[in-house]
């Protein structure tokens, strides 16, 4: 089976506003077609007859494993994007910018060209240097006034790598749903609050559309600032793979930040008289 990054090289990675790919028609048209097909039920993403409007549910490997209902295309697939050979690839793309953004990276998990790949939830750290994971997900379908999915944010930092393969179905007439790379507009970390950017001190870079096919997929760090538009009223849920890599140890502190944004704030008050 054709892997997501057999689309792509290394020179077609983007450096800003922090190192990613766009990988359109990432599939053959077939498989994308038979995936789309075969894409588990609503019920079966959310264990449950009922959803929640626009709430996302993920369905992650391990259950996918597990599961007879899901098909063999389907658990192929699932299994290829967790295993070492996808690994190598994301390392081969990335590695450049892996030392660049977390310099102390091989010294602290390992050699990136030696990583190797366990699935989460099924191994750990003891037999593995990155846990993978490709959840099955949907946003449900669209019920009342929608809102923002996720304003700006950062993932979590122990996240390697992030990425979502988009498999729009055919019959979906909905809007929204897009993923947005944003920057600092300072060029500096600034505005935490937790993992999310206030918007005051961010700008929009790129708008990639939920559409079918579409694979975009980033290196984790501090800048590494995204977000989610609102969808439209609709009947059909956002159809996606979430692709994630984990390491151990944390890869960036955002507290750190998030400390100096507030400190900031309390300085700018008493400046303005409004603290004693």
């Amino acid at each position: 089976m054709r892997s997501l990054f057999d689309a792509i090289e290394k020179h077609e990675v983007f450096t800003e506003p922090f190192p990613h790919v766009v990988i359109r028609d990432a599939l053959d048209e077939d498989l994308c077609t038979q995936l789309i097909a075969e894409f588990p039920t609503i019920n079966t993403i959310t264990q449950s007859p009922q959803f929640v409007s626009n709430e996302r549910y993920s369905y992650p490997a391990r259950d996918v494993f597990a599961n007879p209902q899901i098909s063999d295309l389907w658990k192929s697939f699932i299994q290829l994007h967790t295993s070492d050979r996808f690994l190598k690839q994301f390392g081969t793309l990335f590695e450049d910018h892996i030392r660049q953004y977390h310099p102390e990276f091989e010294q602290v998990i390992g050699e990136i060209r030696a990583l190797e790949a366990g699935v989460r939830k099924i191994d750990d750290f003891s037999s593995a240097d990155v846990l993978m994971d490709a959840q099955i997900c949907i946003n449900a379908p669209v019920t009342e006034v929608p809102k923002p999915i996720k304003q700006a944010h950062i993932d979590r930092p122990q996240v390697l790598f992030a990425g979502l393969y988009y498999l729009r179905h055919p019959d979906d007439r909905s809007t929204g749903g897009d993923l947005e790379i944003y920057r600092f507009k300072s060029g500096k970390p600034y505005g935490f609050q937790g993992q999310f950017i206030d918007d005051r001190y961010v700008e929009l870079v790129k708008t990639v559309k939920y559409d079918r096919n579409v694979l975009v997929l980033f290196l984790n760090s501090i800048h590494s600032l995204h977000g989610v538009t609102a969808r439209s009223i609709t009947n059909s849920p956002r159809c996606f793979v979430n692709l994630i890599g984990e390491v151990k140890q944390p890869l960036f502190n955002y507290r750190l930040y998030e400390e100096q944004t507030n400190l900031v704030r309390q300085f700018t008050r008493k400046l303005r008289g409004l603290v004693p």
